[in-house]
């Protein structure tokens, strides 16, 4: 393969934060992987765990901390 070949497939490591140790090899097998075996579990407070997401909950816990002190 060359290096410009578009035909390599990603993989994507589940962001659950239970520990599970799945890695899928694109985007639909990650998918169908979160819908079965995660059924529901996105909605939780800390979907996904990764380091976008951790990112993402410490900036809006920041904002809802910043909020709750110029309410007083």
């Amino acid at each position: 393969m060359t290096e410009n070949d578009s035909s390599d497939v990603r993989t994507y490591p589940c962001p659950s934060p239970d520990d599970c140790s799945f890695t899928a090899g694109g985007a639909a097998e990650l998918l169908e992987h979160v819908n079965s075996e995660h059924s529901g579990e996105y909605q939780r407070d800390d979907w996904p765990d990764t380091p976008a997401g951790r990112a993402s909950r410490s900036t809006s816990d920041d904002d809802g901390q910043q909020e709750a002190d110029t309410d007083g």
